[in-house]
């Protein structure tokens, strides 16, 4: 908004950092579009190339992108997504020319955000998302170039996010019970668990049709809006989602676990 009115002062960058699987990058999108804006995208496997200079040309390239959307009355903002992916200080991580410029370029920005390589540039807000900032480049980071958000949902945020999620399986009180019952779970866990229901909704189905060998290769014709009726229509009791939640964590903490002898 800030960046929109021409208010000089306010950071350029914004740093968007949480835990994986809270939703960052998706709430961060969402929150744009309904305030107008279009996120331009980059992705942070294009931060890097075996040609040097690439990464730090794409970011400028992207950023004035940007800025002609918004002249064009189409507000739009730079997004890159799990930058310390690719550019952060990692432990034994070697530090490449690319890397460099695209810090390099990020803070030219972030310091003179309406001029750059001898061009007039629009200024446009720069949405930088990870799961760790202090593996970001400290420069980068500093006050004045980047503002931080740290992304930590609240018990009640997380209850209306998965309340949306549940709709068709349970209700607003059983979703509470839900959270509570698996509170460490990020909430992607809670997109995986919906699936493992629908799954069991429809394994009668599926059962039936792996008779046939040839039906097993053949696109399902059941529809999504058919699935989530039939969700609704045989709600499973919440003790047993719970329980079905409380295996899927046992089976992702026993899949991360390792088993080498040292």
């Amino acid at each position: 908004m800030f960046n929109f009115a021409g208010v000089g002062a306010w950071p350029l960058v914004l740093g968007v950092f949480g835990r994986p699987g809270d939703g960052k990058s998706f709430q961060l999108r969402t929150h744009l579009r309904r305030r107008g804006v279009t996120p331009v995208s980059i992705n942070a496997a294009d931060l890097e190339s075996e040609r040097a200079g690439v990464p730090g040309k794409l970011i400028l390239d992207v950023y004035q992108d940007a800025g002609h959307r918004t002249d064009e009355s189409e507000p739009a903002a730079l997004v890159v997504d799990d930058f310390d992916t690719t550019v952060g200080e990692w432990e034994d991580s070697t530090t490449t020319v690319n890397h460099q410029q695209v810090l390099a370029q990020l803070m030219h920005l972030a310091d003179s955000p309406t001029e750059a390589s001898g061009k007039r540039l629009r200024r446009v807000p720069v949405f930088i998302s990870g799961n760790d900032l202090s593996k970001i480049y400290p420069p980068l980071r500093r006050p004045g170039r980047m503002r931080t958000f740290p992304w930590e949902p609240s018990v009640e945020e997380r209850r209306a996010i998965v309340t949306c999620v549940f709709a068709d399986v349970l209700e607003a009180p059983e979703v509470a019970q839900l959270v509570a019952a698996v509170s460490t779970a990020p909430v992607a866990f809670f997109s995986d668990l919906l699936v493992e229901i629908a799954a069991r909704v429809c394994r009668d189905d599926v059962l039936a049709k792996a008779r046939a060998i040839d039906e097993l290769i053949r696109p399902g014709d059941q529809s999504r809006e058919e699935l989530e009726a039939r969700m609704r229509r045989q709600r499973m009791p919440v003790d047993e989602v719970i329980a079905l939640a409380k295996n899927l964590l046992s089976e992702r903490a026993l899949a991360t676990t390792s088993h080498l002898e040292e």
